[in-house]
């Protein structure tokens, strides 16, 4: 009897001794499964304690205004208080090229605007103005045939073995080192031809060059008023031409 007492005071001492290990163990597998769970946690931002979580919302602010200042006077521009006004001004290379346009189409229409034909008592037919012309402005081409100078001196001795039928309307120049004549004797109904000879005249005579040729106009010396006779010097200095001629010389 005594005998199996003690082996089952043993058995049950022993029995007790396991269950406590086992209950040990199973806390200790407890606790460390809570330890990684925290772990865990930690990574995605979550606390066990109810912290704000990571992918919260931040709370948004509103942007603060920049606080708008007057402009400074002088940073101002002067169009601010001044209307700008745009010049009208235009190069000098399109002026002159725009006035060498105007005056080839008034040379191609035979242009005599402002000019008219009347009779002067002990003179003959003169050309007047009808309207201003601006000094340096055109006023009228010499028209003719354009020849050389030895047909012109041919047709000069022509004209001359007939004084009453054929006027002096021969007008000689030279124009790239060679010598050229227009011959204006022949009636085309231009005025050119007609303007009387004055040394102090009003009009000058130009050469210009229109398609590589020479063409003969006359523009105005001074300012020339409206009902003012044209003349210009025709610029014979002959000594024979002026004996035959003496109105040259006034």
């Amino acid at each position: 009897y005594i005998i199996c007492v003690c082996v089952e005071a043993v058995v049950s001492t022993q029995s007790t001794g396991e269950k406590r290990t086992e209950k040990g163990q199973t806390q200790a597998g407890v606790e460390k499964k809570s330890v990684k769970e925290e772990g865990k946690l930690a990574k995605e931002g979550k606390t066990t304690k109810g912290a704000r979580k990571k992918t919260d919302k931040p709370v948004s602010r509103p942007k603060r205004q920049p606080k708008q200042t007057e402009e400074p006077f002088d940073m101002r521009k002067l169009s601010d208080f001044y209307p700008v006004r745009r010049s009208k001004r235009q190069p000098l290379s399109k002026l002159k090229d725009r006035e060498s346009q105007e005056l080839r189409e008034k040379i191609e229409s035979k242009c005599s605007d402002g000019l008219e034909i009347r009779q002067i008592e002990g003179k003959g037919r003169g050309v007047f103005s009808t309207r201003h012309f601006p000094r340096k402005s055109f006023v009228v081409e010499y028209s003719g045939t354009l020849i050389s100078f030895e047909e012109a001196k041919r047709r000069e001795a022509e004209y001359a073995l007939q004084p009453d039928k054929f006027g002096c309307y021969m007008y000689y120049f030279s124009f790239k080192n060679k010598k050229y004549c227009v011959d204006g004797t022949a009636e085309d109904g231009t005025l050119g031809r007609l303007l009387n000879h004055s040394i102090n005249g009003n009009v000058e005579t130009k050469l210009v060059d229109v398609n590589s040729a020479p063409v003969l106009i006359l523009v105005a010396k001074t300012d020339i008023p409206p009902n003012t006779e044209l003349c210009y010097d025709y610029g014979e200095r002959s000594k024979d031409v002026i004996d035959s001629h003496p109105w040259l010389t006034s």
